[in-house]
């Protein structure tokens, strides 16, 4: 099957990242460039869209259910994040941050999710769902059937999508590998899964002058180890260590998921200012110049979204 952007999927996601970068700048600059209140959770652009649109169009998916929650939660937390930056509690601010990028995080992974459960109920479709498709899950269960883009001048939208999806969906399957402790079982190299693959042919070529494609690679090989950590520990029945691992194999994927989005983003905003740089047809030169918007502008240093990105470019010496 081939991989498809999900509008809006896709649009609500950047949405949120777009709104939580303006944020986190917003706290760089201090508090009196932050905001004192927020807008009920209901009625920003995500929430308009979960309680209208989504709840109606996916409302047989329990993602939108699980986003519901932990939108409203994220809004409640960067409530309490303001008033504390609002008077003056420094230590409380910086302890509700790291809380409010861990929900923010769960909700780009929650969207991933949901892209990716669309996708899956579209293939059950082709094969007519019911006997038809479970006889030909037992023959294809293992199938790599979500096909990457097969040129290089793919859309960044199309070629993101994919490698969110191609991890989501490996690392979503991970515990089909835990059956009999997994016995037998063996993780596959970093480079040799699609995403990872994706990774090495695409994203270090195609988007070499962004950062966040080396800190992707940091972080997908840092996955691959926690989930060959995970079944070691169960092999060996060594329960509490293989929980340990299981719990960083959450994190890092959700930190894939996290960086893949900012990746869009910046490319999509990059990809928005060449437009506006474009001459149009008839205008006069001095209409020809580059425009900055406000999307654009509000994007600062990745690193400091994510103590594990930091941690990555610590490990790759920068």
């Amino acid at each position: 099957m081939k991989v498809r952007v999900t509008f809006d999927i896709n649009k609500a996601r950047l949405v949120h990242l777009g709104w939580v970068m303006r944020v986190e700048k917003s706290l760089e600059l201090g508090p009196d460039f932050a905001p004192c209140a927020l807008q009920p959770y209901h009625d920003c652009e995500l929430g308009l869209w979960l309680h209208g649109e989504a709840r109606i169009k996916y409302q047989h998916f329990d993602d939108v259910r699980r986003l519901s929650v932990e939108h409203r939660r994220f809004h409640h937390a960067v409530e309490q994040l303001l008033l504390a930056l609002h008077e003056g509690e420094k230590s409380r601010t910086q302890e509700l941050l790291i809380g409010v990028r861990h929900m923010s995080k769960e909700i780009i992974y929650l969207l991933t999710l949901l892209e990716l459960r669309t996708l899956e109920q579209e293939r059950k479709m082709e094969f007519g769902g019911g006997l038809f498709q479970a006889i030909a899950s037992l023959f294809h269960e293992d199938e790599s059937w979500l096909e990457g883009p097969k040129t290089k001048d793919a859309s960044p939208s199309i070629d993101i999508t994919y490698a969110r999806l191609a991890h989501l969906r490996w690392a979503s399957r991970l515990d089909q590998r835990f059956r009999n402790f997994g016995q037998g079982v063996a993780i596959q190299a970093h480079d040799r899964c699609d995403f990872g693959t994706w990774i090495q042919r695409v994203g270090l070529k195609k988007y070499a002058d962004l950062k966040e494609v080396q800190l992707l690679d940091t972080v997908h090989k840092g996955f691959h180890e926690a989930a060959t950590r995970l079944i070691r520990c169960l092999q060996a029945r060594h329960l509490q260590r293989a929980d340990e691992s299981y719990a960083d194999v959450q994190n890092l994927s959700r930190e894939i998921a996290w960086l893949l989005t900012i990746l869009e983003y910046r490319v999509s905003s990059i990809h928005a200012l060449e437009e506006q740089r474009q001459p149009v047809v008839g205008s006069p030169p001095h209409d020809c110049g580059p425009k900055i918007t406000h999307e654009a502008a509000v994007v600062g240093p990745v690193s400091q979204l994510s103590p594990i990105m930091a941690v990555a470019q610590t490990l790759m010496g920068r």
